[in-house]
């Protein structure tokens, strides 16, 4: 857990701010005017007739992604905006698990204790896992919680000597829907009412000893995964790419990427995920993700196309030698072979009466085909993402075509 020094509190019952943690995000002062404003150094600062009694302490504090603000008064448990009710019967639920074992491994996730640090070559690979699993406290049946953890808040900083990874189970929002306000308050009925389920956590990791770090890179998936990679040699900076594409935070699930993804790496949840071990960085998801969510191998988020201006595969038919292994390979069913005429055709007959025909509808612009066409004979040019020949083809269909 990261240590720090509050600014100096008068009496009991007053809130500081650390101003070395403070990322000037605005929250507190937006939330609670009346004990927080920015100052000119543009960090937050606890007023000196600050008007701590407004407000609940624990809500106030839980409001900083990055433990910031502190309180010297004893923190209650966070006030809920949400009525709970019962459910009828719960007491037997809770019966029985009452006395069994506590997940240790949760728990410790809870704590942000479940990490590893591995050196690779030029940089340091950080992984910490979040919570998966909802503790089997007595309120989670009281209230009819779910046994699944939402997906954290993460924040990820650093100082001159150490990575910090600040977690906390996210708060209500004005524009969450109902049922996931009803779900959020559930669960935050239950932490801090526990010694085992804190809100919030600070991991702490010291920099590589005797190396400077040059760049911090990161990732967030939809698993509970945060993966922290601390370069110390800018070549390797340079030269790396992640595994696969990757779906950020701003996904809002709508499904869109898991229609379109030709390998079936895309699952649904809370979050959209990418499995890297199934994705071939093709780039359709992004190219559809209507809320520029998903980012590429390299960390640029993947630059969306109106729908009727996504691309489409061109056949060279002069080329095409009818191996079919386009057709194979489709999984849109969006190419067939079909017989050719000499007459048919500006170009020299190919070697072969049938070449490979695309289902405009059906092709989602994913390269499959470009990719398993040994004789070049195949493509899909996506203008920002591979050259000159999509760049002209791209404005070819914004020429009012």
């Amino acid at each position: 857990m990261a240590e720090t020094q509050l600014e100096e509190t008068v009496e009991q019952g007053e809130f500081a701010v650390d101003p070395a943690l403070c990322i000037a995000c605005d929250a507190c002062c937006q939330d609670f005017p009346e004990v927080f404003y920015m100052g000119d150094d543009e960090k937050a600062h606890a007023r000196d007739d600050q008007k701590a009694d407004l407000y609940n302490p624990r809500t106030v504090v839980d409001v900083c992604p990055t433990s910031a603000i502190g309180y010297s008064g004893e923190l209650p448990p966070a006030e809920l905006t949400v009525d709970l009710d019962e459910v009828p019967g719960w007491e037997a639920e809770w019966a029985r698990y009452r006395d069994l074992p506590e997940d240790t491994r949760e728990r410790d996730r809870r704590y942000g204790r479940d990490f590893t640090v591995e050196e690779k070559e030029g940089y340091v690979e950080v992984k910490l896992q979040l919570p998966t699993r909802v503790p089997a406290v007595r309120d989670r049946f009281r209230y009819g919680a779910p046994a699944e953890m939402p997906l954290y808040k993460v924040h990820v900083y650093s100082d001159q000597r150490r990575l910090f990874i600040t977690a906390w189970v996210p708060r209500l929002s004005p524009s969450d829907k109902a049922d996931v306000k009803l779900r959020k308050a559930k669960i935050l009925a239950l932490v801090h009412t526990s010694s085992s389920f804190p809100g919030r956590f600070t991991t702490e990791i010291p920099f590589p000893e005797g190396q400077e770090v040059v760049a911090i890179r990161e990732h967030y998936d939809a698993h509970g995964l945060v993966t922290v990679l601390l370069f110390t040699d800018p070549a390797a900076l340079e030269a790396f790419q992640w595994q696969s594409h990757f779906i950020s935070e701003r996904c809002t699930a709508c499904s869109i990427c898991e229609r379109v993804c030709p390998t079936n790496a895309i699952t649904s949840g809370e979050r959209y995920y990418i499995d890297p071990d199934l994705c071939i960085n093709c780039s359709v998801c992004g190219v559809y993700c209507p809320f520029d969510a998903i980012d590429d191998n390299q960390g640029v988020v993947v630059q969306k196309i109106k729908p009727k201006q996504v691309p489409k595969a061109l056949v060279h038919e002069a080329l095409c030698t009818g191996c079919e292994f386009c057709v194979d390979v489709c999984p849109f069913d969006a190419l067939e072979m079909r017989p050719i005429e000499e007459d048919d055709s500006p170009y020299p007959l190919p070697q072969t009466s049938r070449v490979a025909s695309v289902i405009a509808k059906h092709c989602v612009s994913c390269k499959l085909c470009e990719q398993v066409c040994i004789k070049d004979a195949i493509e899909v040019p996506r203008a920002h993402q591979f050259g000159e020949i999509g760049m002209s083809f791209m404005s070819y269909l914004t020429d009012d075509h």
